[in-house]
């Protein structure tokens, strides 16, 4: 195996488990690869408000990927190293199709989330609790709009991100009518929803323009990651790590599959594959 010198990891599903937890052999791992000089960086789909507390917790204070790839940003300077958004002219076509084929559409911005009253049927039948001490990275990341027109002007100039909360036999019609708009990147995490964004905005992008900004090759970088957006960037990766809890697609895109998320999969194979061997 290649000397790892990056290693890039998912947060949700991955690097911490679905109850919020971090497990603490991932936190040991990442603080031995700092100790080691070994880059550790995580890509996202979520946005910087919505992330940073999580990657504070994980001692991440380098890079990090937003927006499913869609941003770098520098943690250390706030600087946003790369972007690739939807353009505004794009913005109100594709929310008007999105809204032909569901109630529930989201806008992610770099560091905030518009969201509209008549497009919120998603969080209505979760039964989403707007008190609830966990959600309160959500709700500061959120501006809520009155409006379609509202939600159209908020969300233009700041648009990586277009959320779909659709279910999985409804994504070819919603893939048709935005194909007729241009051309754009379709993905999601899970079947219940759909990503869209700029085209050639992806994970896999994102993470070899960041091994780029590191002087690190393909064959030097490790990935982490468990759900169908992670694909990407597992195949690009000189070696892909599926977790336990991941599902088809990332496990067949990877080169080998951890343990669970919630069994520290992440911290495991940092420390057999790389810490272990630089020590």
């Amino acid at each position: 195996m290649n000397e790892i010198k990056l290693i890039v990891t998912d947060i949700d599903g991955t690097l911490m488990d679905f109850h919020d937890n971090i497990p603490q052999i991932n936190i040991d791992a990442i603080r031995a690869c700092k100790e080691l000089g070994v880059k550790v960086c995580a890509c996202t789909a979520r946005n910087w408000t919505t992330a940073k507390a999580i990657l504070e917790r994980a001692g991440l204070t380098d890079y990090c990927m937003l927006c499913n790839g869609s941003v770098i940003l520098d943690i250390k300077n706030q600087a946003i190293q790369y972007r690739n958004r939807i353009a505004p002219q794009y913005v109100e076509p594709l929310l008007r199709a999105a809204l032909r084929h569901s109630d529930g559409v989201t806008v992610n911005g770099t560091e905030k989330s518009i969201m509209w009253e008549g497009a919120m049927g998603h969080m209505k039948r979760a039964n989403w609790d707007p008190d609830d001490p966990k959600g309160r990275p959500f709700r500061e990341s959120t501006i809520h709009t009155a409006s379609f027109e509202e939600f159209v002007e908020k969300s233009r100039d700041i648009c990586n991100i277009i959320n779909v909360w659709i279910g999985h036999d409804q994504h070819l019609p919603l893939y048709a009518d935005i194909s007729e708009i241009g051309p754009f990147e379709l993905s999601a995490a899970d079947e219940d929803h759909v990503y869209i964004m700029a085209k050639d905005a992806t994970k896999g992008l994102a993470v070899e323009i960041l091994a780029g900004l590191y002087g690190v090759k393909a064959e030097n970088v490790m990935a982490f990651g468990d759900s169908k957006n992670d694909a990407s960037m597992l195949r690009w990766a000189g070696l892909g790590v599926a977790m336990g809890n991941a599902n088809q697609l990332a496990k067949d895109s990877a080169d080998i599959v951890a343990a669970r998320v919630e069994e520290g999969g992440v911290g495991r194979e940092i420390f057999r594959l790389v810490v272990n061997r630089r020590r």
